[in-house]
């Protein structure tokens, strides 16, 4: 190449980079600019974004949520309550911020995903919860009232949370999320208590938010958390489930919200969305899988889905009315003057096409750069949600994101992690970084990044910071429930952007758990029980032990009692580095005497990891011990087809049996006539659909002489149905209601108390039933044949006797047994009685 024309290239080349730094800023917001590229200049040196490097839904989403600063809280007592439709709607269609707020992690409930119950349940549902909300485009938060399972009563439900405790909790949440409007599907009377007392402290708290007599220590600054003003919520719309048919009922002022609606953008209907939301609600299905079977589900031949209709339930004093045929919950209200100013150039920014990023660009900027008004103390929020939106609106449309990343996924005292923090520019644009920062634990630290970031390049700082040693344990999950830890730390990444003067801000928080070196990940049994036929068996705990670390471990495992020394040992234990695996804790020579240190037999025992050397603890988690004198045939043959848990395996093995667990195939094509009793567990013909068609073979093993004992089924999943192909599956008539007794103390009368069923091989007393949890039974039957005979007799205060909650009959050379009592969660907490009753279930009619 000749010399001249090299020159000349250099110059050029070093033409473009000047021009590229060298246009000023004239941003008055800024009096000492920085050089930043004018429009033309970028344009020339970097094509336009495509419309694939910018997402135009979250665009679009983005470019609409600066329409509306109004929030909508939708209040429900447990996950899965909330209207999911209409919080889509909200959000998706209108740019409305949406809350939802929980009453309970739904902790109560069912499982119908596996064994987690109870708190671990409620971990599982909040996470489900999560999923749902980022579909429905809502933020949830819980009041962390505990759910202690079905209640029939408002006032049942506030004898467990506290009226005035769940109360305060409910104030300080309207106050801290400062809805105009409240929507519920739960009215004051009817229905779940745990329904009727949140509808009835939503209409309580509606007023006290506002009052600042009720709750005043909320209205003072707490710690590490800016203080709350009160807060009137404008409206309350309550859902219609029915219209009234009263004539002469005055007129009711409604919205109506239509799921049918297609959202063009996503190509799917409001409702086909809302399905998808419900469906991440897996632990509480099963769920239609589109809106066609949801359809069907409902006896719905209209082809769609039916309208959500709200009535106005309450409204505050000197807001504008409701107009008549009004299209949100929000119609009529008015805003303030700074409101109105800052949402004036939303119209204009989403006239055009998605695809002509740059002059949106250009409008967010001018937008940006816009002098507002001042926002009143009332409106302050609203300034903070204008602020995050449009912040929001501008990495999007520049192409600008941030992220953080850390090789440890788990945060272990005393040990040092290393953070990367890294800003990328997929925009056509140059954008300056004005500051970028971590906060760890209590530092806030300032990274050293580049000062601006030009189009298609990324800039990143990695810093090392070691987690306290004091940090608090975030794990197991299920022991952070209630106390705001559920998520693990939190932590959050922040930089301060700039295009042309206009300021905005990412943010990326980031959740990690903090946990001990060696983590005792679980501990099965857990309780462990042990009875008669176990109690010279050497005691056997099954271990996952978790090495969170890059080190090898050497150390021991010891199981220590201070009640039960027969079960104190150790063993040593290795792990290598990071490696997760079972450990069998086991003594060489188990214990042969009955524990006797108490009236319930019960005990602690406590499993530690230590270091070998020095015996420093690392970590420990404590299990209970319990003794239970339930007796079961000797060399008893048990089949069991196990539902969601292992329940029935543990209680089986506590027992001496011999269990086998089975399949549907097993029960197809095995020989059964090898088992003496088969088991199926709750819900077993919903858990294994295939065992509806294999239901004549169980039949056909009670006909030659076996012993079947059937656990509670819902009646939509028992009572014959000829459309999904179910026939009756007890050998005589049995149908199911949806009757429960829900008082877990409910007095219990023997119907026939020399029936061989509550004397042998255990003697079954009104005692066996003390110190059960959560309810007596579910779904009891409300019609049987007259051959089966009923053995016991149970009821919540004030109603009638439900009387099939235990039925038994002979068919042919064998037994059946069915059973609506909730035996599986007294047999997973370890009750005693339970493993009695359910020792001589299992016992009964043996060949």
């Amino acid at each position: 190449m000749p010399r001249t024309t090299k020159y000349i290239l250099i110059l050029l080349c070093a033409l473009v980079i000047f021009l590229s730094f060298a246009t000023p800023n004239v941003s008055s917001q800024d009096p000492t600019p920085t050089p930043t590229p004018s429009p033309t200049a970028v344009e020339s040196a970097s094509p336009t974004p495509t419309p694939s490097q910018i997402d135009k839904i979250e665009l679009h989403q983005a470019l609409l949520d600066l329409s509306n600063l109004a929030t909508v809280m939708c209040v429900a007592a447990h996950p899965d309550d909330e209207d999911g439709t209409s919080l889509t709607v909200l959000r998706r269609k209108y740019g409305i911020n949406t809350v939802s707020l929980f009453s309970t992690y739904g902790e109560g409930g069912q499982n119908a995903i596996g064994p987690e119950l109870y708190e671990e349940l409620g971990v599982i549902r909040a996470h489900e919860t999560e999923k749902a909300s980022q579909i429905q485009g809502s933020q949830p938060h819980f009041l962390q009232l505990k759910d202690f399972g079905f209640s029939k009563s408002a006032d049942e439900t506030f004898n467990i949370w506290g009226h005035d405790e769940a109360l305060r909790r409910m104030v300080a949440k309207i106050r801290e999320l400062r809805p105009d409007v409240i929507i519920t599907n739960h009215d004051v009377n009817g229905g779940h208590g745990h329904h009727q007392a949140t509808g009835r402290l939503l209409v309580e708290a509606f007023d006290a938010a506002a009052d600042r007599q009720r709750f005043p220590e909320q209205l003072k600054p707490q710690a590490g958390k800016e203080a709350v003003g009160p807060w009137q919520p404008k409206r309350l719309f309550v859902r219609v489930r029915r219209p009234t048919a009263d004539s002469n009922a005055p007129a009711e002022k409604l919205v109506v919200i239509d799921p049918n609606e297609r959202d063009e953008l996503r190509g799917t209907s409001y409702g086909e969305q809302a399905l998808t939301a419900l469906q991440q609600h897996a632990s509480q299905g099963p769920w239609p899988r589109n809106v066609a079977d949801w359809l069907r589900a409902q006896g719905n031949q209209t082809g769609k889905l039916n309208l959500i209709r709200y009535r106005l339930a309450r409204e505050a004093q000197g807001v504008a009315p409701l107009p008549d045929n009004a299209k949100t919950f929000l119609d009529g209200l008015v805003v303030s003057e700074a409101v109105k100013q800052a949402l004036t150039p939303a119209t204009s920014t989403s006239d055009g096409s998605l695809n002509d990023t740059e002059k949106i660009l250009d409008h967010l900027i001018d937008w940006r750069l816009k002098e507002l008004p001042s926002f009143t103390s009332e409106d302050r929020h609203r300034a903070v949600l204008f602020d995050r939106r449009i912040s929001k609106a501008l990495a999007i449309s520049t192409g600008t994101t941030l992220m953080v990343s850390s090789p440890d996924h788990v945060l272990v005292p005393g040990t040092v992690t290393s953070f990367t923090v890294s800003l990328a520019n997929t925009g056509s644009r140059i954008v300056k970084v004005q500051r970028t920062t971590l906060g760890l634990w209590v530092e806030n630290a300032k990274l050293d990044v580049a000062d601006q970031l030009l189009p298609d390049t990324e800039t990143s700082a990695t810093i090392e910071r070691a987690t306290p040693e004091n940090a608090l344990i975030t794990v197991p999950k299920r022991d952070h429930l209630y106390d705001g830890m559920l998520s693990g730390r939190k932590f959050l990444a922040h930089a301060q952007l700039e295009i042309y003067g206009a300021r905005f801000n990412v943010r990326q928080e980031f959740n990690r758990e903090v946990a001990p070196a060696i983590e005792i990940r679980s501990i099965s049994p857990t309780p462990y029980v042990w009875t008669p036929g176990t109690e010279a068996r050497p005691l056997l705990l099954k271990t996952f032990l978790v090495n969170n670390t890059a080190k090898a471990f050497r150390g021991m495992a010891r199981v220590t009692s201070r009640s039960l020394r027969i079960f104190e040992f150790g063993q040593e234990v290795s792990l290598a580095p990071n490696e997760t695996r079972e450990v069998l804790l086991q003594p060489a020579a188990g214990p042969t005497t009955r524990v006797k240190s108490s009236s319930t037999n019960s005990a602690l025992a406590t499993v530690t990891i230590e270091e070998q050397e020095s015996r420093k603890l690392i970590t420990q988690r404590a299990i209970r011990v319990i003794y239970a004198r339930a007796t079961a045939k000797r060399n008893l043959r048990v089949g069991y087809l196990p539902s969601f848990d292992q329940t029935l395996e543990h209680a089986l093995a506590a027992l001496g049996a011999d269990a086998t667990s089975l399949t549907v195939d097993d029960v197809q094509n095995d020989e059964l006539s090898l088992h003496d009793t088969i088991i199926i567990d709750n819900r077993g013909y919903e858990a294994h659909p295939g065992l509806i068609s294999a239901n004549a073979k169980l039949l056909e093993f009670v006909e030659n002489g076996g012993n079947l004992v059937v656990f509670y089924h819902k009646d939509n999943e028992w009572n014959p149905d000829e459309r999904k192909g179910r026939p009756q599956l007890a050998p005589y008539p049995i149908l199911l209601d949806d009757d429960r007794v829900t008082d877990e103390t409910a007095p219990i009368a023997f119907l026939q108390p020399r029936h061989p069923l509550l004397t042998t091989p255990n003697r079954i007393t009104k005692s066996d039933f003390d110190n059960w949890i959560q309810e007596r039974g579910l779904y009891y039957p409300k019609e049987w044949d007259a051959r089966y005979t009923t053995l016991l007799s149970t009821n919540d205060p004030g109603e009638k006797p439900l009387t099939g909650g235990l039925l038994v009959v002979r068919y042919g050379k064998g037994t059946y047994i069915y059973t609506s009592m909730v035996w599986y969660r007294q047999l997973r907490e370890g009750v005693p009685g339970a493993f009695r009753m359910f020792a001589n279930m299992i016992s009964y009619g043996r060949r």
